[in-house]
């Protein structure tokens, strides 16, 4: 429960963060500093910790970053100065300040931390691991060009927060499994993200364009593109139902029409060309209603240097039946594996579906061509037999 000192003190400072920082301080902002708050109180709920001793560790969250409104290099000094001077300004006792003061100073980057208090609130300042680490990771890299003039390339900026976690470590066992697993994850994002740049360093773009957007990274984007594909397989149904009716139609002419009109064809020769009209046109229907729902051909096994150039799609089963299991693994997991490779695969499946079912309604339209065309002549010569008889 928060004393009549802790809820004063988050008042001022909160106060004082909206109309110090400015609209620069991306990432050390008001929200960073009760991020910080909350999860020192975390830490230090797991320690079984006295009230007096989780009231220290909260009011030097909330004040570790206020100097940010006064400087940003060694902000801490000025942070120091301000909680000393507003906690003496409540009546606190000296040896309490000193406590407050050196908590803030040990969430510089460069101390180390000696006393549990002092390593709970280290580690609760390092508490920015959760969620999006790559947007929060830029919003510090733009505060860093801002206020430091340190400006960084993506490459460069990468491999120096890559150096920064692998360097770091928790101090306390309860901050280890709390953000443990998210360091590790962090670590591996920063890993691949480094790939993806060495990649695209390589590869080149004479376009000017940025070869490492991936269709993960915007919900637009994906949004479309499954919208895209369930139209596409909506469509294809809509296609085999239509040459599916087409085939029907023809055939039950075939079978029961032509037998009718045979009798009267070899009494009446006059009744040939209609027949044979119907004929044609019922026969030519159903082969171009077959050919619209004919499989395309599949070979059933992907060369693996077209994957490697992201030009084939292990995700459709007409590229790998006839692979092994073990091959089929080792190259959908390094498809898995890279942005690029995974987003070329997505759009490879909606090219080729697309074509595919832009085959089928060309074929499918000059199949209703024919039947209407056909029925319309085999019409026009029974009306044109029947008048001349």
């Amino acid at each position: 429960m928060q004393t009549e000192l802790v809820k004063k003190a988050e008042q001022y400072v909160v106060d004082l963060l909206k109309k110090g920082l400015s609209a620069d301080h991306k990432y050390h902002d008001l929200a960073h500093t009760l991020a910080v708050r909350e999860s020192v109180l975390q830490l230090a709920e797991a320690y079984r910790l006295s009230d007096e001793e989780k009231e220290l560790l909260e009011l030097a969250a909330l004040f570790h970053d206020t100097g940010f409104t006064a400087r940003y290099d060694e902000h801490e000094e000025k942070s120091k100065e301000i909680a000393e001077k507003y906690l003496r300004s409540q009546g606190v006792d000296e040896e309490k300040i000193n406590q407050i003061k050196q908590l803030i100073e040990v969430t510089k980057v460069t101390v180390e931390p000696n006393t549990l208090l002092e390593k709970l609130i280290k580690d609760a300042d390092f508490n920015n691991l959760s969620g999006d680490y790559l947007a929060k990771s830029d919003a510090l890299r733009h505060e860093w060009k801002v206020f430091c003039g340190k400006e960084m390339d993506e490459s460069a900026w990468v491999e120096n927060n890559l150096n920064f976690w692998k360097n770091h470590k928790f101090y306390t066992g309860e901050g280890q499994a709390k953000y443990g697993e998210e360091k590790r994850k962090t670590l591996k994002k920063l890993k691949k993200r480094k790939q993806e740049i060495q990649n695209g360093e390589q590869k080149g773009d004479s376009t000017g364009e940025d070869l490492n957007f991936t269709i993960k990274k915007s919900k637009s984007a994906q949004m479309m593109f499954k919208t895209t594909l369930r139209n596409q397989i909506d469509l294809t149904n809509i296609a085999d139902n239509k040459a599916n009716i087409m085939l029907s139609i023809n055939s039950l002419l075939i079978t029961l029409g032509i037998p009718l009109l045979l009798p009267r064809v070899m009494e009446d020769t006059k009744l040939l060309l209609p027949t044979v009209t119907l004929l044609l046109t019922c026969v030519l229907s159903i082969v171009y209603a077959t050919m619209a729902t004919r499989p395309v051909k599949m070979t059933g096994i992907t060369d693996p240097s077209l994957i490697d150039q992201g030009k084939s799609n292990l995700f459709f089963f007409g590229n790998f039946y006839k692979m092994d299991m073990e091959t089929y693994r080792k190259y959908l997991h390094k498809v898995l594996l890279n942005d690029e490779l995974l987003d070329n695969s997505i759009v490879n499946d909606l090219y080729f579906l697309g074509r595919t079912l832009g085959n089928k309604y060309r074929r499918l339209r000059i199949t209703y061509n024919i039947f209407m065309i056909g029925m319309v002549l085999t019409v026009i010569a029974f009306g044109i037999t029947l008048l001349m008889d």
